[in-house]
């Protein structure tokens, strides 16, 4: 409506203009036909009707032009402004000569400076990531030997409400790995309120670098416990945090690389190169004391890991939101196949249960996790269903309990992972990963 109405106060304008310029035409022509008219008066006349007509072909092409730029344009009232002001401008001595002309003028030069504040960068909203927690697989910083294919190890997320985001999240970014330097990958996740949250992985690629050699040593932890606070029974499954701390410490001085779970299936099929001092770290069962004492250790040094879920547990999918983090993924150890029931190994049901079966169970724990990238066997019991069930679920690397290195050419539905001890000393961790 203000658009029509500035519109309304230019025709209003310009027919006031057409009476002033008709009352001076019969003036003219009464001087014309009853007194002497000099040529020039004659030519200045002439003058005035042709700037008249070229006034009102200008405001039609100005009014069509208004009508054709739609609503959109004439409500912010700078193309109304326009119009009156090149009306007037073209009228000069004759049509409306300085009617509204200045005005006209200075209006337009507000109005553009209106147009341009609001379209400043400063007002643009910053992206708000609102509770969502984001972070990269393995470490930050992942290191390609010159020549090889960059290995994407994938990002994991969770909300509070939304629940496990990691399927949402978008990856950009290409690393050149024939050429050293270092690429940025881009992962971004919406959740269902609107907030976007993101983290970056850089990608290292290097002309030349000490391997990995004899294998990949995976650890399996599984309770975390403080001394102040120790559980009624203690065994070697427990670790207190001064002695993870220890052993955490000991990680990131001496410069650990900690790949993600695709890098681990392209090492052990002999088609990746794995920096020399490689580690990887599981924890099994997705106990609340490894939550609330191991995680925020894991976080405090920036070491990665990976929570082997029992997703039926029915307070994990809450124990995973309290403590969320960007260092700790979330894989399966099963939904239902963690108890009693079966003839192998320790008794597992897994050995009981048919290949689909097995499948089906994997694909119910991954609504939980959001990722089946790994698996743990409960109890460490596999069959030869279970390791086809792994590849028909697209699990990239399964794990016994079977002490050992991960070696290039093993079997990636049963690799084998290096137990620690919850009582052992530094010196025998230490052992146990050089």
């Amino acid at each position: 409506m203000a658009g029509s109405h500035r519109t309304a106060s230019g025709q209003a304008t310009h027919e006031a203009g057409s009476r002033r310029a008709t009352h001076g035409a019969e003036a003219g022509r009464g001087r014309r036909f009853g007194t002497h008219v000099s040529e020039g008066s004659r030519r200045m006349l002439a003058l005035r009707r042709a700037r008249r007509v070229a006034a009102g072909v200008v405001a039609a092409i100005a009014l069509v032009a208004l009508v054709l730029a739609g609503v959109n344009m004439a409500s912010d009232g700078v193309l109304a402004r326009r119009v009156v002001g090149a009306w007037a401008s073209v009228g000069g001595a004759g049509v409306g000569a300085g009617v509204g002309a200045g005005n006209a003028t200075a209006e337009t030069d507000a109005a553009d400076q209106t147009s341009h504040a609001v379209l400043k960068r400063g007002t643009v909203p910053a992206v708000d990531p609102g509770d969502i927690v984001i972070g990269v697989n393995g470490s930050e910083t992942t290191i390609v030997l010159r020549g090889e294919t960059y290995v994407e190890g994938g990002a994991h997320a969770i909300e509070p409400s939304d629940g496990v985001l990691t399927d949402r999240i978008e990856i950009s970014g290409a690393p050149d790995t024939s050429t050293p330097g270092d690429y940025p990958v881009r992962y971004t996740v919406r959740d269902s309120h609107g907030h976007v949250a993101s983290a970056t992985r850089t990608v290292r690629v290097v002309d030349s670098m000490d391997t990995q050699q004899g294998g990949l040593p995976v650890l399996m932890y599984h309770y975390v416990y403080d001394p102040a606070n120790p559980p009624d029974t203690l065994n070697s499954n427990y670790i207190a945090a001064p002695a993870l701390e220890e052993q955490l410490r000991y990680l990131t001085e001496h410069g650990f690389y900690h790949p993600s779970w695709p890098e681990v299936r392209a090492f052990v099929e002999g088609t990746h190169s794995l920096p020399a001092r490689s580690v990887v770290l599981t924890f099994d069962d997705g106990e609340p004391g490894f939550f609330s004492v191991g995680g925020p250790l894991l976080a405090k040094y920036r070491v990665p890991a990976t929570s082997f879920v029992i997703a039926n547990d029915g307070g994990a999918p809450q124990r995973m939101k309290d403590y969320a983090s960007p260092y700790l993924e979330y894989e399966s150890h099963s939904y239902d196949m963690h108890r009693a029931g079966g003839t192998v190994g320790h008794g597992g049901r897994i050995s009981a249960m048919t290949r689909q079966e097995i499948v089906d169970d994997l694909n119910r724990s991954k609504s939980v996790t959001g990722s089946l990238q790994a698996f743990a066997y409960p109890f460490g019991d596999v069959t030869a269903d279970a390791q086809g069930a792994m590849d028909d679920a697209g699990v990239l690397v399964a794990f016994t309990t079977q002490y050992g290195w991960a070696e290039v050419g093993g079997d990636p539905t049963k690799l084998p992972r290096v137990r620690v001890q919850g009582d052992g000393s530094l010196d025998q961790f230490v052992a146990s990963i050089q």
